[in-house]
């Protein structure tokens, strides 16, 4: 399979109705009959076969890590570059897209327990004048997307912005925000906008007097050894072995039946909501420690962990904390988040009952529709073994096309 280069200017044809699904997290819906169930055999094996058939449905690839105690199990397929061949391996690193999130609300409730922030207090003591309603949204509405601010993403200035690779700063996606009414009285009701991770990212800013890459990587990426994490938030370049990240072809404007090499498009239309880089063992490590107190007393992460029902008509299954996510499966209770950004659509989960955390990640965002189903398939293997079944039994989780159900699609 050949592939288009990157360049600076990625996508100067794409489609607007196709770039809408991209920006962080707006997910199609999957279509069509649940597949049959994978027959179960050696786990590593069933895994491997999982992931070959993501490949094979045109995702350029895929990677999976399970941590259970001391036991790792990594499991890859495809291509680390379409350009090379160059095999995928597990120590690749890619971009998180949304787990940016669960960072970014580490380091403001690591703020709130040096008393420098308050959950419960406005928005507006910090950022006067940045908000419309800053003296009735609080940080901690913020974290658990119960502000009602609009989603800047769904602006059709980003989507020209990010056909253009323009470099955006932070405060100019928060205006785009409020140039749009309100989704709702602030803690009035659920719903998902990136715009609160932005603002979150401004707050720890002016609280701190340093630039959010600096406190994340003193907080988090240091101390816990995170070697293959980084913050690049107004730069295409990933350091180091990288896995590269593709738009399905046809989507960029190409005619040509390839898929277009994504990789060095800017992320700064994402910032605070979504633009780390990390690895997999990175992601396994920082939700282990996140969820075993080493970043935040358990008095924070009880903060943390209490949530709020993102739908009403189901209000056990998903639910949504400070930065982070509970989804209940046939397994236990799973902390974590999913994320797409523009190449890349990946999952972090910690199993509550078992301590266990898995990673997968692919290469292709949107992925073609023949990829979706094998995808969620993986997804619930590596979540839940083999009695996890089909994609049918799979949440929809904000910010993550990997995981869908066509009985809750956006």
């Amino acid at each position: 399979m050949k592939v288009r280069r990157g360049s600076g200017r990625p996508w100067t044809a794409v489609s607007a109705v196709a770039v809408s699904l991209l920006i962080l997290g707006a997910a199609p819906a999957a279509t069509g009959a649940p597949p049959a169930p994978h027959p179960v055999g050696a786990s590593g094996t069933t895994l491997r076969a999982l992931l070959d058939s993501v490949v094979a449905a045109g995702v350029p690839g895929v990677l999976e890590r399970t941590q259970d105690g001391r036991r790792v199990i990594s499991a890859t397929a495809g291509v680390a570059d379409l350009g090379t061949g160059a095999p995928l391996r597990p120590d690749a690193r890619f971009r998180v897209g949304s787990i940016t999130k669960t960072f970014v609300a580490s380091v403001v409730l690591q703020l709130v327990g040096e008393h420098r922030l308050a959950l419960d207090q406005p928005v507006a003591r910090w950022l006067p004048g940045l908000l419309a309603d800053g003296e009735h949204i609080t940080v901690r509405e913020l974290l658990n997307h119960t502000s009602g601010l609009y989603d800047y993403t769904d602006d059709p200035a980003v989507l020209a912005g990010l056909v253009n690779n323009r470099i955006w700063r932070p405060a100019q996606l928060v205006a785009i925000a409020e140039g749009h009414p309100a989704l709702f009285p602030p803690g009035s009701s659920w719903g998902y906008s990136n715009t609160n991770y932005i603002v979150a990212g401004l707050l720890i800013e002016v609280v701190t007097g340093h630039p959010l890459e600096q406190e994340l990587q003193q907080r988090i990426f240091t101390p816990l050894g995170l070697a293959h994490t980084s913050f690049p938030s107004i730069t295409g370049r990933i350091t180091g072995y990288h896995a590269h990240g593709y738009l399905p072809a046809g989507l960029a404007g190409t005619t040509n039946g390839e898929p277009t090499d994504v990789t060095g498009l800017n992320p700064s239309s994402a910032w605070a909501a979504g633009a780390i880089v990390s690895s997999a063992r990175d992601l396994s490590w920082f939700y282990l420690a996140l969820m075993d107190g080493r970043l935040l007393g358990p008095r924070l992460l009880r903060e943390m962990t209490t949530t709020v029902a993102e739908d009403p008509a189901d209000p056990a299954t998903y639910r949504y904390g400070l930065g982070i996510e509970r989804f209940q499966d046939p397994c236990g209770t799973d902390w974590g988040l999913g994320g797409a950004i523009p190449g890349y659509q990946t999952m972090a989960y910690w199993n509550q009952s078992t301590g266990r955390t898995v990673v997968l990640a692919s290469t292709m965002d949107p992925a073609p529709a023949p990829a979706q189903a094998p995808l969620a398939n993986a997804a619930s293997f590596a979540l839940c073994g083999p009695a996890s079944g089909t994609h049918n039994d799979l949440p929809r989780h904000q910010g993550d096309p990997i995981l869908i159900r066509t009985r809750y699609a956006p």
